[in-house]
């Protein structure tokens, strides 16, 4: 009886108003969509940054640091959605190519912080009309005001999965 009680507790706390069927489509689920559009999206861009050299995750990385440069690998990490050993294998690479210079800061000894090079820098600008350009496409016929639903909508998701994470392992 508790775990019934329990179980449609959190059904009702997962989906305030919409109760979740006992048989499991994958299809009904928001978390299909979103891993199918990021895998699709993931080739587009891509395809869409090939001409410039850039990979996917480069991009990524420098776009972080070009919005906030000086950031540790933990929040790198963070904002380009890699785990540490990945990022770690993607920062060498981007050392190599002059990309990126890495930092100790003196009041912190530990830490290590990322900055751009002017070729890192410069590589950005050479992406950035073909993310334009991408996302231009990708988001075709979504209004303002479907853009700010829609990312208020994923930002929820985002804080709930964090959320999750510090209470996953407790005991149902």
């Amino acid at each position: 009886m508790k775990q019934s009680v329990r179980g449609a507790a959190l059904r009702q706390e997962a989906s305030p108003g919409r109760e979740i069927p006992s048989t499991y489509r994958v299809r009904d689920f928001p978390m299909h969509y979103i891993a199918a559009i990021q895998r699709q999206n993931q080739i587009n861009l891509g395809r869409a940054l090939r001409p410039v050299g850039i990979t996917v995750p480069v991009w990524r990385a420098l776009s972080a640091l070009h919005e906030n440069d000086g950031l540790t690998i933990g929040q790198l990490a963070d904002l380009v959605a890699l785990d540490r050993s990945r990022l770690g294998r993607l920062l060498d690479e981007m050392d190599s190519e002059g990309l990126i210079e890495r930092q100790t800061p003196p009041d912190d000894r530990r830490a290590l912080v990322i900055r751009r090079t002017a070729a890192g820098k410069r590589r950005f600008q050479t992406g950035l009309p073909a993310v334009h350009k991408h996302y231009r496409k990708l988001l075709h016929g979504m209004s303002d005001q479907e853009f700010g639903t829609l990312m208020r909508l994923l930002r929820r998701m985002k804080a709930n999965t964090h959320m999750m994470s510090d209470v996953a392992d407790e005991p149902d």
